[in-house]
């Protein structure tokens, strides 16, 4: 119709921003009263030429016959209303918020199923900005998208084509400055992109599940270098959510100590609050297991997460890992040094040790003295480099 007439159609996709965490906190039940409640309340706001559809999960999808687009800005704020107001659960108000992409007949795409994809891509693009809730689709998107795929193509091959490394970021306790083991970081070596940072590829590696014999890839060889060394120090190696939702990760670790040969008391899982929140009752058991090995487990970025107390109550960690965002606000932040001393005196209550992530100044490392912290890392202890730079620098300032 709109291609006879010469009108234009928008095609707008719709994720709700807060879906998970309501299914996970007030329950599945709660979840889909949500659905119901914001479904009445869109297909009530529709005028003449406009249509929404649930897509499946938590994604609408809505379309428009338009002229002006002030009639399309009109559409997307009546949705935006529906989606924002409070909806009063067990007691409970919940503002659920959405994020909205749009696509538009015809300069975006000429039929329907490029329409959807560009609108997707576009919504995905508004959830991951911090500042809009609704962005239109534009071309470089695609190219963003198509960058993508070709990353997760190559990242299936990273291990066959011996393009991973492994680099060693040293952790040491405050008050000694003894150097107690090393945190696992993953390298990439792109034979043409060069060196790409695990902050890109990482997520990409989740997303398509590469993560998974990568994952397995950066556990064994951790543990083969581990047993290499002249000491016994520990190494922290971090796990994905995916590991921990898609594999036998406790089958694997296990196996993985009997193949190397490696002291389990010298390995150290290292895993976010996000990484148990899906299933909480079966990561928790996976840990348990991992535990009856010898293996510890530390809880990372420790005071970002929404369920952080109750996360400590549920499972007993070995150590908690404070997230690098509060050192560095610590020397003109009263509230994060506040926050730090919060932290360290939990620690110490439950007879857990703290270490503090993104230690870069001296002056940082006097107040975790100060404060009682137990462990650091970051880049004033040392940068993150392969064990064999690590040895030679060791041995020159020894020789010094």
């Amino acid at each position: 119709s709109a291609r006879r007439s010469g009108g234009k159609v928008a095609v707008i996709a719709i994720d709700l921003d807060k879906f998970k965490e309501i299914n996970d906190t007030r329950g599945h039940a709660a979840g889909d009263e949500v659905l119901a409640t914001l479904s009445r309340r869109m297909q009530a706001c529709l005028a003449a030429d406009e249509t929404i559809a649930r897509f499946g999960g938590d994604e609408f999808a809505a379309s428009k016959r338009f002229e002006d687009m002030a009639e399309l800005t009109g559409f997307v704020q009546r949705l935006e209303t529906c989606l924002a107001e409070e909806i009063r659960i067990d007691g409970y108000d919940i503002r659920p918020g959405a994020s909205f992409g749009i696509a538009i007949y015809p300069q975006d795409a000429d039929n329907v199923g490029a329409l959807l994809n560009n609108a997707d891509l576009a919504m995905y693009r508004a959830k991951e900005a911090l500042t809009q809730t609704v962005c239109f689709y534009e071309v470089s998107m695609d190219e963003a998208a198509r960058r993508r795929r070709l990353i997760a193509n190559d990242l299936w091959q990273a291990i066959g084509r011996n393009e991973l490394e492994l680099h060693y970021q040293v952790q040491k306790a405050v008050d000694t400055g003894q150097t107690l083991g090393y945190e696992v970081l993953l390298r990439w070596h792109h034979p043409v992109r060069g060196t790409i940072p695990p902050s890109d590829f990482i997520p990409i590696a989740e997303e398509c599940g590469a993560i998974l014999p990568i994952g397995e890839w950066v556990l064994r060889e951790a543990c083969r270098e581990a047993v290499s060394w002249d000491s016994s120090h520990k190494i922290a190696v971090n796990l994905s959510p995916v590991q921990l939702g898609n594999a036998d990760v406790a089958d694997l670790v296990h196996r993985v100590l009997q193949e190397t040969g490696l002291d389990p008391r010298r390995l150290e899982l290292e895993i976010t609050e996000s990484t148990i929140i899906g299933d909480k009752e079966r990561a928790l058991e996976t840990l348990r297991r991992i535990k009856a090995f010898g293996v510890t487990i530390a809880i990372d970025d420790f005071g970002t997460g929404y369920s952080s107390l109750e996360t400590l109550r549920a499972f007993p960690f070995d150590k908690i890992k404070l997230d690098r965002s509060f050192m560095s606000e610590v020397e003109s932040s009263p509230e994060a040094k506040a926050i730090i001393r919060a932290i360290l005196a939990l620690g110490h209550t439950l007879r857990v040790p703290v270490l503090a992530e993104g230690v870069e100044t001296r002056n940082q490392l006097d107040i975790l003295l100060d404060e009682g912290c137990d462990e650091a890392q970051g880049y004033f202890l040392g940068r993150p480099m392969p064990m064999e730079r690590i040895r030679a620098a060791r041995q020159a300032s020894e020789a010094a």
